[in-house]
């Protein structure tokens, strides 16, 4: 039962990174074009130049990409693995 539910939990994770990376995409594509990836930091972290979004954001379709999806990507990942590893040693 545990292991079916770090399976899921990995799952989650990976679709969550999935659409994180479209989203970072999507968004910096639509401000700074094919260019976009001279954002790369801002796809884990927000720094000064990644918080100048905010005003770009208002000129485009496209949510405001926030990095915080990726880190809970990765957490459900994480303990999706720990959940795995865990329930396939205490069968």
């Amino acid at each position: 039962m545990i292991r079916k539910a770090g399976n899921l939990l990995m799952l989650f994770g990976v679709a969550a990174f999935v659409v994180a990376t479209a989203w970072w995409i999507v968004f910096f594509h639509e401000i700074l074009g094919d260019r976009f990836q001279l954002a790369r930091e801002c796809f884990y972290w927000t720094t000064d130049l990644c918080s100048l979004k905010a005003p770009a954001g208002l000129l485009v379709d496209v949510p405001e990409y926030q990095p915080q999806l990726l880190w809970v990507a990765a957490g459900l990942f994480g303990v999706g693995l720990v959940a795995r590893i865990w329930g396939a040693t205490h069968h």
